[in-house]
């Protein structure tokens, strides 16, 4: 998909004031990627939906001000960045478990016709259980290292080492 940036950042600007023809146009123009973006991290649709449209929101209300440069990359981050929480904070709450079985997920396709990248999870499962949980809550569950440390009851430099080994075996194993 190809977004003109200097469009997107005259119709966000255009939206902050509060123009809602620009605002209508920004979603028509975004809405869809976006959601694809949030569907891919979050695996359900209506929650996907739900995050959506508090992005848009915080949009609208002009709650932060964005790179005039990269519009899209900033909308992409917000949405991304507001998934991370909601992730966060359904798992604090219990309704959603941190540990989802590694095996499963490597199991599941994608929906939307996306393959799986099967060479990151074979190298996935090549890493030892404390270096592959890390690296899961970290990465696919968005949980920073301090929250890392309390789920597992494991020293704040022992996250980090796991993390950091990890990736060097990740990135030596899909260079391979």
């Amino acid at each position: 998909m190809n977004i003109d940036n200097q469009q997107l950042a005259h119709l966000l600007a255009r939206s902050r004031l509060r123009d809602k023809q620009a605002f209508e146009a920004l979603y028509q123009l975004t809405g869809q990627p976006l959601f694809a973006l949030l569907h891919a991290l979050l695996k359900d649709k209506q929650w996907a939906a739900d995050v959506l449209q508090e992005g848009f929101l915080k949009i609208w209300h002009g709650q932060s001000a964005y790179p005039v440069d990269y519009p899209w990359a900033w909308l992409c981050q917000c949405m991304r960045n507001l998934a991370i929480d909601a992730l966060r904070a359904k798992a604090r709450h219990g309704e959603i478990p941190l540990e989802e079985s590694f095996e499963e997920k490597a199991g599941q396709s994608t929906e939307g016709g996306l393959a799986p990248s099967f060479s990151l999870e074979r190298c996935l499962g090549q890493l030892s259980a404390d270096k592959r949980n890390a690296i899961v809550l970290a990465y696919r569950h968005g949980l920073s290292h301090q929250e890392i440390v309390t789920h597992t009851q494991t020293p704040l430099g022992t996250v980090k080492s796991w993390i950091r080994r990890g990736l060097e075996e990740l990135k030596l194993c899909l260079t391979q």
